[in-house]
């Protein structure tokens, strides 16, 4: 059973992992639209690396 301070600090964590994973989907469709599709590519690895933790977490909770 965790402690409720540590359930409020893994909340935080969440949400900084989700604003994290937003900012950099939101960078990869400009990319594209820029015509930098390596860019938009890495982009978009690291908003599907910020979800799986984001995921991992919510599971741990």
């Amino acid at each position: 059973m965790l402690s409720k301070k540590m359930k409020e600090a893994l909340n935080e964590e969440i949400n900084k992992e989700m604003y994290s994973a937003y900012l950099y989907m939101s960078m990869s469709a400009p990319s594209t639209n820029a015509g930098l599709p390596g860019f938009a590519n890495w982009f978009m690895v690291q908003y599907k690396e910020e979800m799986e933790q984001v995921i991992r977490e919510t599971d741990y909770l």
